[in-house]
């Protein structure tokens, strides 16, 4: 996921960055932010950049982040715009790009902390991690990347679309980190799997996307399975009124 801010001011620029990554550490978040202190530099980077998020300040000296806003609007029909600026006058203008949100200088980092939960809620690929010690590091891991996690010889296994994180820590200590996404499903005792990996279910078993079986837990097999299948009924609503 990847963040513009665009600002002629140096201080204003700074605090921004700032807030917004104190925002993503809190929440863990992954996120780049790009930082452009004017609308010109900005307008070269798109040409080969895309962003998701994009901060603009209205009252800039050369092209103005209204016109700036309009071309973003142009160019990425799903580019969210917050407008930062010392004005309330300038609403009409926000309006008519669709911007998020309106933060208005100086703005607290609860301000700030808002608009983003706001992206937050629009955002499909919204992109949270989770941090484990690996040996002597820690290493961060997409959620969107983990497929399940299992455990074994006291060590949880997190197992990505790319490798296995391992990390000496008691399943249920590690557990709550996953419980405020709602697409990881308790399989059986010590597992949990991410059901967006799962392809078909069986009556002992999920198969994933890379032909992974992930046994179920016969005393909670109904239980299991209706839950999974009341996700992707959820799933596939939303889907639908997209």
């Amino acid at each position: 996921m990847r963040a513009a801010i665009v600002d002629d001011s140096k201080d204003d620029l700074q605090y921004l960055y700032d807030n917004i990554s104190r925002y993503c550490t809190e929440h863990k978040v992954h996120m780049q932010i790009d930082q452009f202190d004017n609308e010109q530099k900005f307008l070269y980077a798109i040409k080969d950049k895309k962003y998701d998020l994009v901060f603009l300040d209205i009252f800039m000296n050369r092209v103005g982040g209204d016109r700036v806003a309009r071309y973003v609007r142009d160019q990425w029909q799903n580019c969210q715009i917050i407008f930062t600026t010392a004005s309330r006058d300038h609403a009409v203008e926000a309006f008519k790009v669709r911007a998020l949100d309106y933060l208005v200088k100086p703005y607290t980092y609860e301000d700030l902390a808002g608009a983003m939960d706001r992206f937050e809620e629009v955002y499909d690929n919204f992109l949270h991690y989770i941090e484990l010690k690996e040996g002597r590091q820690f290493t961060r891991i997409l959620i969107t990347d983990i497929m399940y996690v299992d455990y074994h010889n006291h060590y949880i296994q997190v197992h990505t679309t790319s490798n296995v994180v391992r990390s000496y820590m008691p399943f249920d200590k590690f557990a709550p980190s996953l419980e405020p996404y709602s697409q990881f499903l308790w399989c059986y005792r010590n597992c949990m799997v991410n059901m967006d990996y799962i392809v078909s279910v069986g009556d002992r078993d999920f198969v994933l996307t890379d032909g992974k079986r992930i046994p179920i837990s016969r005393a909670m097999h109904h239980e299991v399975t209706q839950a999974y299948a009341n996700y992707m009924f959820e799933y596939v609503s939303r889907r639908a009124e997209e």
